[in-house]
């Protein structure tokens, strides 16, 4: 299966991309890391490659652009490669119990979600309609642009997804939702490994199988959905971003800001990007660092830009008239009422925050405990409560926008999904003492 060398050049191109920005993590961490690098930076590629040089999505052009990319990368960094290789050790005591234990529910879990997705085939919706249409249409049509402009229901979200399932397709394999089980495990041990440098292997193990089989992220690892994907380049972004708040590690701030901007090559719409880069804006107008802040913006931004730009010139292309969303901000700084704030407070509690049931509680709590005690660790909850803000603003602001606002719970719910692993993580240190907090 052609499939397997496919996949195993995808790890090792991610991996050249840690050791390119010189991310200092363990090897398990690494690989998951990895695989979330290198699928989301080369179907990032690929879209690019399409749109400046025209080179048409064929299976020989993939082929060509990944082992491409990874002999530039190797070329350029390769003593460092081949060093770490070298260093690479594996340890010869034995592992605890509850670490074995806790890898064990872990691989149960992966596997019942890898067998689900191997044996079902995509039926669900949005996936039928958008995201495996277009890997569909591609196989087909190469041309990223004619394809475009002689589909409907092209342009909603950027391509990652459909990407993924492009280049499954591409080799000879009929059902693509397998890369989602691989998302969602990449994700539970980047979780797992970020939360145990803070608090102990116990805990976060246990805030970790919590996460794994809490109901949203669990029932996502077998839709081939969006959703799943943005929220875990949206947290992983987040975790590697508090790295980079507590240790100043230059390398964890550019593989946040790499990760934060998959995000937006996964969902373009959301704002929650914002966040992240807000962040990085206020501590390095305290430090004075603005090169810190360029870079990380410049990173999120390259990602960004070009779905836009090709969005645009789409549009332009079939005639579609551009909209201006400067009266709508307009129109929300005049809006503003209690009536209104507490309407869309009523909504957001109803079908978002009430479906997460005790975990929502506890982080009221935990909040209210945290910001009324005198700890100094309070980082981690200030961005988790700035992306609630976000939220609630982009609800707000649609809730001015469109009339029939309150007519799709459902996808309100999946795209707040990603306040799951926030919470879990920000209750998880909250609970841990401050003075027995581990050094990265």
């Amino acid at each position: 299966m052609l499939i397997i060398p496919f996949l195993l050049l995808l790890l090792f191109f991610g991996l050249l991309i840690t050791v390119l920005i010189k991310t200092r993590v363990g090897l398990v961490e690494r690989l998951s890391l990895s695989y979330l690098l290198g699928i989301g930076v080369f179907t990032f590629f690929v879209f690019v490659f399409n749109l400046i040089f025209n080179v048409d999505y064929g299976v020989y052009n993939t082929l060509s652009i990944l082992a491409g990319l990874c002999i530039v990368l190797f070329i350029i960094k390769h003593k460092d490669v081949i060093e770490f290789f070298k260093g690479i050790k594996f340890e010869k005591k034995k592992p605890k119990l509850e670490t074995i234990v806790f890898y064990i529910i872990i691989l149960s879990v992966f596997i019942y979600t890898l067998l689900i997705n191997l044996y079902w085939p995509i039926s669900d919706w949005d996936a039928l309609a958008m995201y495996d249409f277009r890997a569909k249409i591609l196989l087909i049509d190469t041309n990223l642009i004619h394809a475009a402009t002689s589909n409907d229901y092209f342009l909603g979200y950027p391509l990652l997804t459909s990407l993924s399932h492009l280049f499954v397709y591409q080799f000879g394999l009929s059902n693509p939702k397998f890369v989602y089980s691989l998302l969602y495990v990449s994700f539970i041990i980047i979780f797992y490994h970020s939360l145990k440098r803070y608090i102990s292997v116990k805990k976060a193990a246990f805030f970790t199988v919590i996460l794994a089989l809490s109901p949203e992220i669990f029932s996502h690892a077998a839709i081939a959905y969006t959703n799943l994907a943005y929220v875990v380049y949206l947290c992983t972004g987040t975790f590697y971003l508090y790295d980079w708040l507590k240790n100043r590690e230059l390398s964890k701030l550019l593989l946040s800001g790499i990760l934060i901007g998959l995000s937006t090559w996964t969902r373009s719409y959301e704002p929650f990007w914002l966040a992240p880069l807000f962040i990085v804006f206020l501590n390095v107008f305290k430090n004075r660092k603005w090169k810190d802040v360029a870079s990380y913006l410049l990173v999120i931004l390259t990602f960004y830009l070009p779905w836009k730009f090709f969005m645009s010139f789409v549009n332009k292309s079939l005639g579609s008239p551009s909209s201006s969303v400067v009266p709508s901000y307009l129109m929300l700084l005049k809006s503003v009422s209690l009536e209104r704030i507490a309407l869309v407070g009523s909504y957001l509690y109803q079908y978002v925050f009430s479906t997460w049931g005790l975990l929502f509680l506890l982080f009221v709590g935990t909040m209210l405990i945290v910001l009324l005690s005198k700890r100094t660790n309070k980082i981690f909850l200030y961005i988790t409560i700035l992306f609630f803000a976000i939220l609630f603003i982009g609800t707000y602001f649609f809730f001015i926008v469109y009339p029939e606002w309150q007519s799709i719970p459902d996808s309100a719910r999946r795209m707040s999904m990603f306040l799951i692993p926030l919470m879990l993580y920000s209750i998880a240190l909250a609970i841990n003492d401050d003075k027995k907090q581990r050094k990265i």
